[in-house]
């Protein structure tokens, strides 16, 4: 790892603090601060620290910068005679100076003050006019707190959410709304899941985005399941039919009724093999999982039996088989045997005597194949005593 000397930053970064402070300050000739020249020092020593890795400083350094570009945009101004607070715009900066605030603090892993900080920078954004530059934000920082706490994430999803149909990017807001449910639906508030899927409906109706729709009716039906009310499920069901002529006409729609009848039946061997359907596997990984709880896993006990029991009984036994006839027929030995090269070796050895074929020959090769003794004495496994001898080349013979 590169191991870097941010000395000289550091050092940058206390003299522009200096020369922050030496504007701040009045005297009897001086009665006001000059705030835009203290502010851009301020801005740099943030930038010098960032660089060099000292968050803790730059975060407080920040959080300096911002009440000043706050109290720079509540000057008071006299103009023809009136008494006037002119807006300069400022929030918008002190929005992105408390941004760098929550930055810094995520760092130095804090996250639930963060989220403060990022909660804090969205509202400067709206207070300055930029909802949409809010609602981008929201929706940028909901999915680093999933983790931590999932109640900040959904407040952050339907924070921005709301901006975005104050801006009439309703396109937009109908996301954020469905993101919140699915963060809902993991933290197992079904009830607010339910509320925000109802939202994300009328969102899509309005807009005519049917295609949408129709997985976020079946949602909405799934989670009456979940929660054992069939009725209410059926109630869904047959609305989307009436209302929306795409979800009536939807390929998935027979596989959703018959999983309501099955729970209808209160058959749970049928609900098992209705839900499995792939099209139900391929939706928002949550509602799989809780999917999953209704698959019941199948009896294999009486299976495996079977299975065992064919198995052994079409394994032939090896004390039952009858040993190859070994007669004057080459042809027929060599295709029982099904060892081509054997022909090789009958056809120049007519006295060869095959004695063993092991198991580790499968390969091909033949252990044994020699040509017995001119002369062999078979002894007796009673007495120890050589009882005959065999003259013979030919062992068949």
């Amino acid at each position: 790892m590169f191991n870097f000397n941010f000395s000289a930053k550091i050092k940058e970064a206390e003299e522009h603090i200096k020369q922050g402070d030496k504007y701040m300050k009045t005297s009897f000739t001086k009665w006001k601060p000059d705030l835009d020249s203290a502010i851009d020092e301020y801005d740099k020593a943030c930038t010098c620290y960032r660089v060099a890795e000292k968050y803790e400083q730059c975060r407080d350094l920040s959080i300096k910068l911002a009440d000043l570009q706050i109290q720079k945009g509540n000057q008071l101004f006299f103009l023809s005679r009136v008494l006037t607070i002119i807006t300069l715009g400022t929030p918008f900066f002190a929005a992105k100076s408390y941004e760098q605030v929550a930055q810094m603090t995520q760092e130095l892993k804090d996250l639930t003050t963060a989220a403060k900080y990022f909660d804090r920078a969205g509202q400067l954004y709206t207070e300055a006019g930029y909802r949409d530059s809010a609602a981008i934000l929201y929706e940028r920082c909901a999915p680093q707190f999933q983790q931590l706490d999932r109640a900040i994430s959904i407040d952050f999803y339907l924070k921005g959410a709301r901006l975005a149909e104050q801006e009439d990017k309703t396109s937009q807001a109908a996301d954020l709304y469905e993101k919140a449910a699915m963060q809902a639906i993991r933290a197992g508030n079904f009830q607010q899941t339910t509320e925000l899927l109802e939202t994300v409906t009328n969102c899509l109706t309005n807009m005519e985005r049917f295609d949408r729709l129709n997985r976020v009716i079946l949602y909405r039906i799934l989670l009456k399941l979940f929660n054992e009310d069939s009725v209410a499920g059926r109630n869904i069901f047959n609305q989307a039919c009436q209302n929306y002529p795409s979800f009536d006409h939807w390929e998935e729609r027979d596989h959703i009724e018959l999983l309501i009848d099955a729970f209808d039946q209160d058959d749970k061997d049928l609900i098992s093999q209705r839900c499995q359907k792939p099209y139900f596997m391929a939706i928002e990984p949550e509602f799989v999982r809780l999917i999953k709880r209704w698959i019941r896993p199948t009896t294999t006990t009486a299976n495996n039996v079977n299975q065992q029991t064919t198995s052994n009984s079409t394994v032939p036994s090896t004390g039952g088989t009858k040993p190859i006839q070994l007669d004057d027929d080459e042809d027929d030995l060599l295709a029982a045997l099904r060892f081509p090269f054997l022909d090789r070796c009958v056809s120049s050895a007519g006295c060869s005597f095959v004695t063993s074929i092991t198991s580790d020959d499968a390969s091909g090769n033949i252990s044994g194949a020699t040509s017995p003794p001119a002369s062999s004495e078979i002894t007796s496994p009673v007495t120890g005593v050589g009882s005959s001898r065999i003259h013979s080349a030919d062992p068949y013979s």
